[in-house]
């Protein structure tokens, strides 16, 4: 079996590989093309797109992988089932399980590999990718393009601050439902601020219907809270430093994440809710690629006539059918309908149990 091993395996990887190749190069085209006009116009470096695209191609490189090992399934099954060769395997004994067992120990890997670029390489270079283009890329257009609020702001200030607010407006330069956790040397919450909004004075931040009060080690508010209806806080964040902080989870590592939605544990559900989506979501996305090629390989072994184009299409379908179930279940966990870890994992879990049952009635 270790000869049937590395021949599987090996087809699986040449295909695998040359599909991410030719996605990458088909995504980075397509998304030139949507702004080639810009490019053109503007005059913009050719050194900025060059460098736009170094960072941004591993986030594209993650987003493809699922469909990639896909395709990859679909191709080596399909190619072993047309010359018999899944028919002689069965027939010395070998069984269905078995025969696909170098392909999901190969799933699992790429799942592995996923999550440490995931979780050690996207959050960097989706940084430098997103402030090139903002810098760069789009600095040339009308200023309408700055008239927009900035959703879920988060900026790691001085003193141990952190503050968070719901919007931004850029061009008001106004802050909206705002909450600053401040912490003593050992990171321990010391005092917690919340205000409806901030105005930027031209020098200094005036914040608006503000409440403060202190916080013990436990959590538990120390005396009574005190109100403001106009308060100076010296912050030294500008409002450059908010406009450049859109907080995005693929920004943050799973570990960054976490650590941030402890950091606002008991501030309301509303405002850790997404995140706590998210973070679970880091965990459950690498093995899409894992379940998928337990849900392609069925269809791929079909052996009727036309089975292989039956089987091509069928699996595509499903593969769509996929990212629609988890989009609607990211989207029922993030509006509070379905858990945070539910809604991350449900779309794995349905598919895993899909692709089980599928590949025991072709044994």
């Amino acid at each position: 079996m270790k000869i049937i091993d590395r021949y599987i395996a090996k087809s699986f990887l040449s295909s695998f590989l040359w599909c991410l190749f030719v996605f990458v190069i088909m995504a980075v085209i397509i998304d030139i093309f949507s702004f080639i006009d810009d490019i053109v116009k503007y005059k913009i470096p050719l050194g900025s797109v060059i460098a736009f695209y170094f960072y941004y191609i591993p986030t594209i490189f993650i987003q493809i992988i699922p469909m990639a090992a896909l395709l990859s399934t679909i191709y080596v099954l399909s190619n072993l089932n047309k010359n018999n060769e899944i028919i002689a395997m069965k027939s010395s004994g070998v069984g269905l399980w078995r025969i696909l067992t170098p392909l999901l120990v190969l799933g699992f890997l790429i799942s592995v590999f996923t999550f440490m670029v995931n979780d050690r390489v996207i959050p960097l270079t989706s940084k430098v990718s997103q402030m090139i283009r903002r810098e760069e890329l789009e600095k040339y257009k009308a200023s309408d393009k700055e008239l927009k609020v900035i959703e879920n702001v988060a900026v790691y200030g001085t003193g141990n601050r952190i503050v968070f607010a719901r919007s931004y407006d850029t061009v008001e330069k106004k802050l909206s439902d705002i909450i600053i956790h401040e912490h003593d040397a050992k990171e321990r919450l010391v005092l917690k601020t919340t205000a409806n909004s901030a105005i930027w004075t031209g020098s200094e931040w005036k914040f608006i219907k503000v409440i403060t009060y202190k916080v013990d080690n436990a959590g538990k508010i120390l005396g009574s809270p005190v109100f403001y209806n106009e308060k100076i806080i010296p912050l030294k964040e500008r409002p450059r430093d908010f406009a450049n902080k859109e907080l995005k989870a693929e920004f943050m590592s799973y570990q960054e994440l976490h650590n941030y939605i402890d950091n606002f544990r008991g501030s309301g559900m509303k405002i850790t809710r997404n995140l706590l989506v998210d973070l679970n979501y880091k965990l459950a996305f690498p093995f899409i690629s894992l379940i998928i090629i337990m849900v392609a390989a069925p269809f791929a072994l079909l052996t009727m006539r036309g089975g292989v184009m039956i089987g091509i299409g069928t699996s595509i379908v499903i593969g769509l059918l996929y990212y629609a179930v988890i989009a609607i279940s990211l989207a029922f966990g993030k509006a509070g309908i379905l858990p945070p870890i539910l809604a991350a994992w449900s779309g794995n879990i349905i598919f895993t149990g899909a692709g089980i049952y599928l590949l025991n009635k072709r044994v």
